[in-house]
């Protein structure tokens, strides 16, 4: 078979970490497995403390789940700030969510019908166990490529594996395109409908358009309540010794959340002492996943912080919390 154009798109896999008795475990599933479950588990043991892991908590826990969360690092969420990490946790917390930090797994048996978690404390040293009904392993995906057999058609992957492309998606092998998951970087289904964009536009189009031209692009973590952010956070703002303004508002003060009745949360701003514009926005609260649209149309549009202080939103509204969030 010939073809002008191939383009890749063979998605992520689930990362298997080498835990002893995972293997064929009836009890022990993935982010993609666990979805196909009839009954609910009554103590849902999730290994990994990240993204994923932290929906499916909160996600089996609303749903009436006893869940604990082991995580291999002393704290959650490295990518966010400590704040925010901090809100995410104790809202999950009040939901029934057990963490249990610096947790090392070691092996999962299959005993009587149960699974049986060994993890260590990596500060502690000491060892414990756990029974569970249903053992997810959130610890990660990456590139499915392999068996792809790419050296051989004169395509070039990274040190984990994603191929590497140009910014209008071409990998080494100028006849071969990568979209999707496949090519690394944020895995979300609208980042590869971009890609078809770009795709399109460079076969048919006008050349235009390019991946540099998305950025900043934000992103929802479908937690309860969702974690939403676009741009930089405070912690990397400091490393890059940036001159910067952080407002923060939590989101018990917002008048909708209220007539919800969900408190829980935080919103954060990060903007350019000098200029004024907004470099970041973290929104931890309800809604924020259409909210976070929002503050995006006006950080690609060029506004300056002022432009959300002072638009006029609809009352009462999770949008007009940007209001105070920017005085």
């Amino acid at each position: 078979m010939k073809a002008e154009q191939i383009i890749i798109n063979t998605g992520a896999e689930a990362v298997i970490p080498p835990i002893e008795g995972i293997t064929d475990n009836p009890f022990v599933y993935t982010s993609t497995s666990i979805m196909e479950l009839t009954t609910l588990p009554r103590h849902l043991v999730i290994v990994g403390g990240g993204y994923i892991g932290l929906e499916f908590s909160s996600m089996f826990a609303s749903f009436g789940s006893q869940v604990t969360v082991l995580e291999g690092y002393s704290e959650l969420i490295l990518r966010e700030d400590r704040d925010i990490a901090a809100s995410v946790q104790e809202t999950l917390e009040k939901k029934g969510v057990a963490f249990r930090l610096n947790a090392k797994v070691q092996s999962v048996k299959y005993v009587d019908q149960k699974a049986i978690v060994t993890f260590g404390d990596s500060l502690t040293n000491e060892v414990f166990e756990l029974e569970a009904d249903a053992v997810l392993l959130a610890t990660g995906r990456r590139p499915n490529t392999e068996g792809l057999n790419l050296k051989v058609a004169g395509v070039d992957v990274d040190a984990r594996g994603a191929i590497i492309v140009d910014e209008y998606l071409k990998t080494t092998n100028p006849d071969i395109r990568a979209v999707g998951d496949v090519k690394g970087g944020l895995q979300f289904t609208y980042i590869s409908l971009d890609d078809y964009r770009i795709v399109r536009e460079d076969l048919f189009g006008k050349k235009e358009k390019k991946m540099t031209d998305r950025n900043p692009v934000s992103y929802s973590v479908f937690i309860d309540p969702p974690l939403s952010r676009i741009g930089i956070n405070e912690e990397e703002a400091r490393k890059q010794n940036l001159d910067v303004v952080i407002k923060k508002l939590p989101v018990m003060a917002i008048p909708r959340a209220k007539t919800l009745g969900e408190t829980d949360g935080l919103l954060k701003a990060v903007i350019d002492k000098e200029s004024g514009m907004i470099l970041g926005v973290t929104l931890f609260a309800p809604d924020s996943s259409e909210v976070i649209n929002e503050v995006a149309i006006a950080m690609k549009t060029g506004q300056d912080y002022t432009f959300l202080r002072d638009f006029i939103f609809t009352h009462p509204s999770m949008s007009e919390a940007l209001n105070d969030l920017f005085t």
